[in-house]
């Protein structure tokens, strides 16, 4: 065996993973589970509804019209595509504003590619709500195994993972969907392997959004064609010049088995209520309790430091930014705004003036990030140090880390956010419509009063 198909030595992660989505209940679901597959949806279909009039998916909807034939729904938009077309456009639009969840577990927006692949293969085979909610814990817990076996040394290098590791959740959902064996599964991850891409220096361009899209539609294409038979790699996450080989330094610490017993991948969702990458909602919590503790304003800095970890360089450290996107990862910009007491959840925030604007350019450059020593501060934790012109030092830390596991109340602030973002496009009645179809999306037939509801 050459160097090319050669497979390391023990190692069998693809026929692991693949084997667990073929099983034949992959996704034997707890109530808590399901309940966390509707809130992750609820969280998608309203940001793509709120994304879904941007110019990127307006250049998007162009390149792909809708036509008389199309079978899968555009997102808050009317009409209607092929299946990859609307994988692409949707699963773009999701994460256009970079409001959707994230998760430590897969190491990015877990759902940006996977929510888009499973809706539209749930529309063209006609499955229930349970399958989709199905689909996308199969998804997810995909991303998770890939996401913890990789672990950060891929992101590190400058690769999304919403873009490469999403494709493989992508195509994960829509095997299960499809009900693919564990061979076509194999196959449908060796096609995602060599699809996956993503590149973080495209951070804060409209680049960043199409590395959702296109895992989401390359995802979905990977279980299609290996329905048909088509061939590829069986082992091409471990193999020599395959996915890990090619995209992560060193050795990998590849899981040996899929183990649910006490808790799904989903489960570990975190939802966004800041308008912005999130790992700047730490600084952002910390320098809000400090302006509520204090009854600061913004003319009160004298200077700011932000202590976080290493993993916020080269993500959210965009230091003069120029449009509303770079607002969005530029933590010392945010910082300033969060004193300012702006409204960081409000989508019209993020324009060119807000990144312009002279009084804030002039605070932004009294910030400086501080990273942390390993372990000194958490991954999506901040220590803020203030001091004030009249020669006050203050502090406070915020970690937005932890999952909620208060299920009412995230469900409710859920639907509040949605109400905010997402009524304005589509109405008030058919937002509520939409809520409702995904309460009791486990009791529906088929998808019909969801798709009815976002088109």
């Amino acid at each position: 065996m050459n160097d090319a198909t050669a497979v390391t030595a023990g190692v069998a992660a693809t026929a692991t993973l693949a084997a667990w989505v073929a099983g034949d209940d992959p996704a034997s679901t707890s109530d808590r589970a399901r309940t966390w597959a509707k809130h992750t949806l609820l969280d998608w279909l309203a940001v793509t509804i709120a994304g879904s009039r941007e110019p990127l998916v307006d250049m998007l909807a162009e390149e792909y019209p809708a036509r008389a034939d199309g079978a899968c729904a555009l997102v808050g938009r009317g009409g209607a595509v092929g299946p990859i077309e609307a994988a692409l456009i949707n699963g773009s639009a999701g994460h256009a504003l970079d409001f959707d969840d994230v998760s430590s577990r897969t190491v990015g927006h877990p759902t940006a590619p996977i929510a888009p692949a499973a809706l539209a293969l749930g529309q063209l085979t006609g499955a229930s709500g349970e399958q989709l909610l199905r689909a996308l814990v199969v998804g997810f817990e995909a991303q998770a195994f890939l996401g913890e076996s990789l672990g950060a040394a891929h992101y590190q290098l400058g690769f999304h993972t919403t873009g490469t590791i999403g494709t493989f959740g992508a195509a994960a959902a829509a095997a299960s969907l499809l009900r693919l064996d564990a061979a076509r599964t194999r196959t449908a991850f060796g096609l995602a392997a060599t699809e996956a891409a993503g590149l973080k220096c495209n951070f804060g361009t409209m680049a960043k959004p199409l590395h959702a899209g296109r895992a989401a539609a390359n995802g979905l294409l990977a279980a299609r064609l290996a329905a048909r038979g088509f061939t590829a790699h069986e082992s091409a996450l471990e193999c020599a010049q395959g996915f890990a080989h090619t995209q992560v330094p060193g050795a990998v610490a590849w899981r040996d088995r899929i183990d649910t017993s006490r808790s799904f991948a989903i489960e570990s969702a975190l939802f966004k209520y800041h308008a912005s990458c999130y790992l700047t909602h730490p600084t952002i919590e910390a320098v809000r309790t400090l302006r509520e503790q204090h009854g600061l304003a913004l003319d009160a800095l004298d200077a700011m430091t932000i202590h976080v970890a290493g993993n916020h360089r080269g993500v959210c450290d965009i230091d003069e930014p120029r449009t509303g996107l770079n607002v969005k990862f530029s933590i010392r910009h945010l910082a300033a705004l969060a004193l300012d007491g702006a409204d960081t959840a409000d989508l019209a925030l993020y324009d060119e003036a807000t990144a312009q604007d002279p009084r804030l350019a002039q605070a932004r450059r009294r910030v400086s990030l501080q990273v942390g020593a390993p372990g000194s501060v958490g991954p999506h934790a901040a220590r803020v140090v203030l001091r004030t012109r009249d020669g006050r030092t203050l502090e406070a830390m915020a970690d937005v880390g932890e999952p909620w596991s208060d299920l009412d109340a995230q469900w409710s602030r859920l639907v509040a956010k949605g109400r905010a973002i997402a009524a304005p496009v589509i109405g008030a009645d058919r937002y509520e419509r939409l809520v409702t179809a995904i309460h009791t999306l486990e009791r529906a037939p088929s998808l019909n009063p969801l798709i009815e509801a976002i088109r």
